[in-house]
């Protein structure tokens, strides 16, 4: 992808959660930002309701090293003008998502999202991150020797000398069968 990313409240929430690794996973090897409205839902989501302890400092843990946009007057200008055009196509978007879109416009940012309200929006660029496939596990495996720096040549010299040292033991005698007693 081509462009810095910003994540949408709901990829966020579900990266917390645990519920998004393939996200995770593609999160490891590129950069990403949130706009401050995003940061302005989660601490929403952390006042409404109590949640564990656990949640709690993965948000606040997530939110202290994680890039956040400021919104700014590009942003506001972007809004009215957005907010306009898609009240006059009867396509509105909810408060906050088109704040957060309108903040990916501004920024020039391909938005994360599984919400796919945000397909309407003209010229906002978009990945939705629950279309990204899990890894198999012999992938993940790969993935992460690869960024050890242990090749698959490196694995295959392994392998082939673990074979090649193993001793084997001669097949064991069977016994004879001791004769039954009448």
């Amino acid at each position: 992808m081509i462009g810095e990313l910003m994540l949408d409240t709901n990829a966020v929430s579900a990266l917390a959660k645990g519920q998004a690794s393939p996200l995770a996973e593609r999160l490891d090897e590129q950069a990403f930002c949130i706009s401050v409205i995003t940061e302005a839902e989660l601490r929403f989501g952390l006042a409404r309701r109590p949640v564990n302890a656990n949640l709690r400092r993965i948000v606040e843990q997530f939110l202290n090293t994680t890039k956040v946009k400021p919104w700014n007057s590009d942003c506001a200008q972007r809004y009215a003008s957005l907010r306009a055009e898609l009240e006059i196509r009867g396509t509105p978007l909810a408060p906050m998502d088109l704040l957060i879109a309108t903040h990916a416009l501004a920024e020039d940012c391909i938005l994360i999202s599984a919400d796919r309200a945000f397909a309407q929006v003209p010229g906002l660029r978009l990945f939705d991150w629950s279309a990204i496939p899990a890894a198999e596990p012999a992938d993940r495996v790969r993935a992460k020797l690869t960024r050890a720096g242990i090749t698959p040549g490196d694995v295959g010299a392994a392998v082939s000398h673990k074979r090649t040292s193993v001793r084997h033991a001669p097949p064991k005698a069977r016994r004879a069968k001791k004769p039954k007693l009448k």
